[in-house]
């Protein structure tokens, strides 16, 4: 099993932000919470973010 997760932003192509493989849904769980992280950080790096949780 893999998981993507892609940024795509207004007039630009999606990019992987992060992925990752594991053999079962629990064990991706487990690693999703970082990924999602990882999305947020990339975001918050180019200026605040209204309303972003921390």
């Amino acid at each position: 099993m893999k998981v993507q997760v892609l940024l795509r932003t207004e007039g630009e192509l999606a990019v992987v932000v992060g992925e990752a493989e594991g053999e079962t849904w629990p064990e991706m769980q487990t690693v999703l919470p970082a990924l999602l992280r990882g999305v947020a950080d990339r975001v918050e790096a180019h200026g605040e973010v209204p309303d972003a949780a921390p």
